[in-house]
């Protein structure tokens, strides 16, 4: 299991090295900022134990090695279960704290497809296992998050991706569908495609969260680099 973590961080480590490399290099930068126009989002809306029980209901009932129950007891007592993990919720969200016990995931190393060298770490990659109730919370916080993402003028319309009712299906129904109009009105089309490596895993976080909170409006305790006063 060494070998594997070795392998992965080594990996994200070189491709964050080459895309800083790549960044000092460019005469000028290409990335430009879109202000963000409408209301901020600047606190969560609280969280009911209805919310929690309809929630434990609808996931499925596979635990994590890091449960400390499983999630089919969580389930069939979700009356019982349910305030507690809202008050969790609450408490959370009103202090902009995040346990960093909830943190914690569990890392396998998954074969990307049948029949490859099982003895190569590039042909893995690696799945994060979360607590059941580290996904709740998660979800929770979806809820009141992705509304006033989605409500933004920033964001794209052409986005598919963790977004209801668009898949890679519809994304590529949006493109053939510009291919073929194109051609109907007698124009060349040109279709650029990038497959980036890795791209979870180096996203910079400190251009994430500046973009959340200047493009998207999303400050004071919802803002992950909210820093609470004692």
């Amino acid at each position: 299991m060494s070998t594997f973590s070795r392998f992965f961080v080594d990996k994200v480590d070189r491709i964050r090295d080459n895309i800083a490399s790549a960044l000092q290099s460019m005469e000028r930068r290409v990335f430009t900022s879109r202000p963000h126009f409408g209301e901020l989002l600047s606190s969560y809306q609280p969280v009911s134990p209805e919310e929690v029980r309809r929630l434990l209901t609808t996931m499925p009932s596979k635990s994590s090695p890091l449960d400390v129950l499983p999630c089919s007891l969580l389930k069939s007592c979700a009356d019982v279960f349910a305030p507690v993990i809202a008050r969790l919720a609450n408490l959370s969200m009103q202090a902009g704290q995040f346990s960093s016990r909830y943190k914690q995931a569990q890392v396998l190393p998954l074969l990307k497809k049948a029949g490859l060298d099982s003895s190569l770490p590039g042909n893995y990659r690696p799945i994060s296992n979360l607590s059941t109730i580290s996904k709740v919370l998660e979800r929770l916080v979806l809820t009141r998050l992705r509304p006033h993402l989605l409500a933004s003028p920033n964001f794209s319309q052409y986005q598919s991706a963790y977004r209801k009712r668009h898949s890679t299906e519809t994304a590529l129904l949006e493109v053939m569908d510009g291919v073929y109009t194109a051609a109907d009105n007698r124009q060349v089309t040109v279709l650029i495609s990038l497959d980036l490596s890795a791209a979870f895993d180096t996203v910079d976080h400190v251009i994430l969260l500046q973009r959340l909170q200047s493009e998207f409006g999303v400050t004071d305790i919802p803002y992950p680099g909210f820093a609470p006063t004692s």
